[in-house]
C-alpha cells in the first residue's frame, strides 16, 4: 500500500512537471521554475578600459563569474582593440578565453564607429574589418560568425541608410543582435574604473552600491513596458559591457535577476520570441527594441529610469 502511494505521488509530480507551459523557462542552475527569460550580451570586447594587464584581469574575473553562475552569454568584439604593438597575440588570446569558456562571439565593428558620423561605405568597411579575427577564431572551432551588434545601438541616421545596412548585413550572413533592456552601465563603469586607477575605494564602493539597484529599476521598467505593449513579457536581451564594474558585480546582477524569476538563455533562443519579427523603427538614438517597435506602431516612447544624480555629475566631471 505504501509503495503504491509513493509511486502515485511520483507520477503526479512528473505529470505536473510535464504540463509546464513552453513559454516558461527552467532555471536548471537553481532547479526551480523561472517565469522570465533573458539573454546576456556583452559589448566592447576584449574590454572597455585599460591596458593589456587590465583587460586580461577583467576578462578572467568576468568569465569566472559567468562560468560559476552557469550563464550562457555572447561577447561582441571591437577588433581594433586587438591591434596594439607587441600585444596582438596576447589580446587575441583574450577572445580565445571566451570561446574556451563555451561562449559565443559577435561583430561590433572594428573601431566602435559612430554610424551618424560616417557614410554608408565607411560603415560597411568597419563591419568587414571588424570580423576578420573573430571569424577566424570561430572557424577554427567549426563555428560560424552569426551576430552583429550596432554601435551605440544606432541603426542608421536615415531610413534609407538603415535599409541599406540591413540588406548588407543579411547578405553577409548576419543576424542583428537587438537589445530590449538597455541601460547606462557604461557611466557607472567609467567612474568605477577611474576611481580604481587612483585607488579611490570609497567612490568605488559608492558606485557599486548604486549599480545593482539602478539595474533592477531598469528591469522593472522594461518588464512593464513589454507587458503594456506586447501583452506579455518578451524574452529579454540585456546589454552589458565587458568592464571592471561588471567583472566585480556580475554575481550580484545574476542574483538580482534570479530573484526576479529569470532563467538565462542564449541569444538564439531569445530571438525565437515572435516579438523580434516586428518592424523596428529607424531612430537617431540608441534605444531598446521595445521602444523601436512602439515607434513603428506610432506609439510614443516612455521615459526610462535615470541614473542617480551623483553618477551623472561624476561622469560629466570625468569627461571634462
Amino acid at each position: 500500500m505504501i509503495k503504491r502511494l509513493i509511486i502515485a505521488a511520483l507520477f503526479i509530480s512528473l505529470s505536473a512537471s510535464l504540463s509546464i507551459s513552453p513559454t516558461r523557462g527552467q532555471d536548471k542552475s537553481l532547479n526551480r521554475l523561472a517565469t522570465r527569460a533573458v539573454a546576456i550580451t556583452f559589448d566592447d570586447l576584449p574590454a572597455t578600459h585599460g591596458d593589456y594587464a587590465t583587460m586580461s584581469d577583467t576578462t578572467k574575473r568576468l568569465l569566472a563569474s559567468i562560468a560559476s553562475n552557469r550563464v550562457p552569454a555572447i561577447g561582441f568584439v571591437n577588433e581594433g582593440k586587438l591591434f596594439h604593438p607587441g600585444e596582438i597575440d596576447r589580446r587575441t588570446d583574450l577572445l580565445r578565453m571566451w570561446l574556451d569558456a563555451g561562449l559565443e562571439l559577435g561583430n561590433h565593428t572594428f573601431s566602435h564607429v559612430y554610424i551618424d558620423q560616417v557614410p554608408f561605405s565607411k560603415y560597411q568597411e568597419e563591419v568587414i574589418r571588424g570580423e576578420t579575427v573573430t571569424r577566424m577564431l570561430l572557424n577554427q572551432r567549426g563555428q560560424k560568425l552569426r551576430y552583429f551588434r550596432h554601435t551605440q545601438l544606432r541603426t542608421g541616421p536615415t531610413p534609407e541608410y538603415k535599409a541599406l545596412l540591413d540588406r548588407f548585413l543579411a547578405e553577409r550572413g548576419y543576424t542583428i543582435a537587438p537589445v530590449t533592456i538597455d541601460n547606462q552601465d557604461f557611466m557607472f563603469a567609467d567612474i568605477y574604473s577611474r576611481a580604481k586607477a587612483r585607488g579611490d575605494r570609497e567612490t568605488m564602493k559608492r558606485v557599486g552600491a548604486a549599480y545593482v539597484p539602478y539595474m533592477e529599476q531598469i528591469f522593472a521598467f522594461f518588464e512593464k513596458l513589454s507587458s503594456d505593449f506586447l501583452g506579455y513579457e518578451v524574452k529579454q536581451v540585456l546589454l552589458l559591457h565587458a568592464n571592471e564594474l561588471n567583472a566585480d558585480y556580475f554575481d550580484d546582477l545574476v542574483r538580482m535577476m534570479r530573484n526576479r524569476g529569470y532563467a538565462f538563455i542564449t541569444l538564439e533562443e531569445a530571438l525565437k520570441d515572435k516579438a523580434y519579427a516586428l518592424a523596428d523603427a529607424q531612430t537617431t538614438r540608441g534605444l531598446s527594441w521595445i521602444h523601436r517597435w512602439m515607434i513603428a506602431k506610432g506609439q510614443p516612447m516612455r521615459p526610462e529610469p535615470g541614473e542617480p544624480e551623483f553618477i551623472t555629475a561624476l561622469f560629466r566631471a570625468g569627461r571634462r
